[in-house]
């Protein structure tokens, strides 16, 4: 009796790994077809530029008072000549005339979408050893684990795919894996690569053992920095953002809860609402942290990466405060002081941190302090050089980089 348990168990063994080979065929099989369609698309030769990748309708998420509330994208004032509907934000004014090109291009980018999403397909437990739970978003899961082979701790983002298909977010996390993947700087959070399971989508990112910049800034005496601190921190950020806009990201929801600490350095992270801009034309996206948001995005004005000076300068004001310089209990009263734009300080913020600020915080966007005006500014130089310095070259050895 116990062998013939012995060999039925072996039967459904053999059975389970069986199934298992199948789905990753169907998987790869699944890929491959997708990059056929693609090969055969551009082998078509349409001379029209490729379109950016399809808006969605999930909702964005503004957060206020360290509460989400879900908006949808605020859609553009205007309308297109043929009394097609109002445009969304970032699309282009009027349709194509031949429809079906644009139906073809559409679909391209839909695919290569999919395939951002579809890399090889494998187990968590087959490449890493999980560790501890690290925290929870609105959509995924992230969790410390240690690479197999080469021992490096990582941080997993896990995103069911349900979730994602409910809220049609795959355009969305795409664009979210080719940002975060193209950039490479010390204060920015490396994502190492990304695959997925049968049930979920697994972002590899660079584990920063020290959390979030709010939690550390929540539990100091006043809840607030010391300048010294402050000023130190700030200048790194200065040189993440200062990358970023080189290469022409706009991270568009800079704030302490989306940076993190690792060995000193600060790690920019979160590019759920970044956008690629090349061509530095005027972005119309209703979105971010409504006590971070600019005055343009407020008033619902075109914005260009201006409005990450602007989230610079409110940084610094709650690093060294402990509140935001806007914050009312609403969030429509928050927003009527942000247009407004009037700055208050506290008696104890020192006149070069009350300059800094408020040339940062100027409604005009062209005339805030520029990245490079901010690097060599009073304030900075001063509590950056009492921070103390740190080695750029000793920390990016200690970074591997997963392949």
């Amino acid at each position: 009796m116990q062998s013939e348990d012995n060999e039925w168990q072996k039967v459904v063994q053999t059975t389970t790994k069986l199934d298992q080979q199948i789905k990753n065929i169907k998987m790869r099989l699944q890929s491959a077809l997708t990059q056929l369609i693609i090969q055969s698309e551009e082998n078509n030769k349409i001379n029209n530029p490729d379109p950016v990748l399809p808006k969605t309708n999930v909702p964005l998420i503004i957060q206020h008072n360290s509460r989400s509330i879900e908006t949808r994208e605020k859609p553009a004032l205007r309308q297109c000549a043929s009394k097609s509907p109002i445009r969304t934000p970032e699309t282009t004014d009027c349709p194509s005339p031949i429809s079906s090109i644009v139906h073809n291009s559409t679909l391209r980018m839909q695919l290569k979408a999919a395939e951002i999403l579809s890399p090889k397909y494998q187990n968590i437990s087959d490449r890493f050893h999980i560790g501890k739970f690290l925290g929870k978003g609105k959509f995924s899961d992230v969790f410390q684990a240690q690479e197999k082979t080469s021992k490096v701790l990582v941080a997993l983002k896990v995103i069911q795919k349900s979730v994602i298909s409910k809220y049609k977010m795959e355009a969305q996390l795409a664009h979210e894996i080719k940002i975060q993947s193209y950039l490479n700087h010390p204060n920015i959070l490396k994502l190492f690569g990304v695959f997925q399971e049968q049930t979920k989508i697994v972002l590899i990112l660079e584990y920063a053992p020290d959390g979030e910049l709010y939690k550390l800034l929540k539990k100091q005496p006043n809840r607030r920095f010391s300048e010294n601190k402050a000023g130190n921190y700030i200048a790194q950020i200065v040189e993440g953002i200062s990358y970023m806009h080189k290469m022409k990201v706009i991270h568009r929801d800079i704030k302490p809860e989306n940076i993190l600490i690792s060995l000193q350095f600060l790690k920019i992270a979160d590019f759920g609402l970044a956008t690629y801009s090349p061509e530095s034309k005027p972005r119309q996206s209703f979105c971010g942290t409504i006590d971070y948001m600019s005055p343009e995005i407020a008033s619902g004005q075109d914005y260009d990466h201006s409005v990450d000076l602007w989230s610079i300068g409110i940084l610094a004001y709650e690093l060294t405060t402990g509140i935001t310089p806007f914050y009312q209990s609403s969030k429509e009263d928050t927003m009527r002081k942000i247009i407004e734009g009037r700055v208050d300080f506290p008696k104890y913020v020192s006149n070069e941190l009350q300059d800094f600020s408020k040339c940062c915080l100027r409604k005009d966007p062209s005339q805030r302090l520029r990245l490079e005006q901010m690097a060599v500014h009073k304030w900075i130089q001063m509590n950056h050089q009492a921070g103390g310095q740190y080695d750029r070259m000793l920390v990016q050895q200690l970074v591997t980089i997963l392949k």
